[in-house]
């Protein structure tokens, strides 16, 4: 319990920027050296209270050693003589040992304002290959098949269709109904591409989170009996209500999905065996395509799971691993290597090639998806997975 204390005053001084050279090695020894867990159980607790903010740049090698102690103490010791033919790895500590990272690097930039560093040598050869995290953007298509890149457009009003106004703010689309018009009815189409995650908010008022690689096809006036989209790849829908006007969702060669008003995740990508409709808030009932079985209706805390041999329901699922990526997280709970690497694909606009015979892991954990893919793959190699990272955003895994 001393040790605790002793810890959080550490802390609350190293957060302050009060912490002295002697104080920053002690805490730096406190958990760098434990091996009980007690001093990094300590810390967690701290963080989830005591959040750090952004601060200049500071020597991420050093702190990243840190970051590996904390991490090493977290393997499993499982019994020698009785290897799995599944392995399993926790990553559950490495998002606290980002933020112990962050934490400590508040106390070398303290130190630096103290103690000015000599200028850093410049480097004359090739800088190493590292890929940014994804960002918000997206290709709108109007219906007379013009696009606009949304990535670089500018904020306000982009364009008018049959009476709806479309207007492009710092948080997403937003498609605001004005008089209707008698005309055909107009579909817009948004698409993001790897690297790239979208918000619009439809004719109705409903909202739509799109992650990398996924495309939402609507009408820019919702009429008729029904509010109806299409969607490929991932969303997560907040559903405004209207009973007499249910909203459906389809996806084709999937599932199709009818709501009255509710929030919902929907995970159908083309290249994932399996799609998943889970449901955080209200009622939805789901129908596969391609099925002539009925419909099957979720409650909150369900997962639906649709695939070639019919749907499944999955009761009090883990719905923050659901809308894990909505949060800006990566949720590995139970995922397995490749699995895991569809999302890092997707994230980071890669190409992962498989090199000679890669173990097959199961991981446990999140991940900031703010994160560079180096820092992401740091994490990834205690399991004792491989990468090499070429040009072109050309990725292998190696064992």
């Amino acid at each position: 319990m001393e040790q605790n204390h002793r810890l959080a005053y550490l802390l609350e001084r190293l957060a302050a920027h009060t912490a002295t050279k002697e104080e920053l090695d002690e805490l730096t020894s406190l958990v760098d050296q434990d091996e009980s867990g007690i001093s990094m159980d300590a810390v967690e607790s701290w963080l989830e209270v005591n959040q750090p903010q952004a601060r200049p740049a500071f020597d991420r090698q050093h702190w990243m050693q840190v970051a590996d102690q904390i991490l090493q103490s977290d393997k499993l010791s499982g019994d020698p003589l009785a290897k799995p033919a599944t392995r399993i790895h926790h990553l559950h500590r490495w998002g606290w040992a980002a933020a112990v990272v962050v934490l400590f690097g508040l106390g070398a930039w303290f130190f630096s304002q103290n103690h000015p560093a000599k200028p850093d040598a410049v480097i004359t050869g090739n800088a190493p290959l590292d890929v940014d995290p994804g960002k918000n953007g997206a290709i709108l298509t109007l219906a007379d098949g013009s696009e606009m890149v949304l990535d670089s457009a500018g904020n306000g009003i982009i364009t008018r269709q049959n009476g709806t106004t479309v207007v492009l703010k710092s948080d997403g689309l937003q498609y605001a109904p004005g008089e209707r018009s008698t005309g055909e009815i107009a579909y817009n189409t948004i698409s993001t591409s790897k690297g790239r995650q979208f918000k619009v908010v439809l004719p109705d008022g409903s909202k739509v989170w799109l992650n990398a690689a996924s495309t939402l096809k609507f009408p820019v006036a919702f009429e008729g009996k029904e509010r109806g989209v299409e969607l490929s790849g991932e969303a997560y829908f907040e559903v405004a209500k209207n009973a007499e006007q249910p909203f459906k969702v389809k996806v084709p060669g999937k599932i199709d999905i009818e709501v009255l008003g509710t929030a919902f995740n929907v995970n159908a990508y083309t290249n994932e065996k399996h799609s998943y409709t889970t449901l955080v808030a209200g009622s939805v009932s789901v129908s596969h395509t391609s099925k002539t079985a009925g419909r099957i209706v979720l409650k909150p805390g369900d997962q639906l799971q649709a695939g070639d041999a019919g749907m499944a329901l999955v009761q009090q699922a883990n719905v923050d691993k659901a809308v894990a990526w909505k949060n800006g997280l990566f949720n590995f709970e139970g995922v397995g290597l490749r699995e895991m690497m569809r999302q890092l694909e997707r994230w980071y606009n890669l190409e992962v090639v498989y090199e000679g015979n890669v173990p097959d892991v199961v991981f446990f954990g999140e991940m900031s998806r703010t994160l560079k893919l180096s820092d992401v793959l740091s994490g990834l190699e205690r399991a004792d997975v491989h990468f090499r990272l070429e040009e072109g955003h050309k990725l292998i895994v190696m064992p």
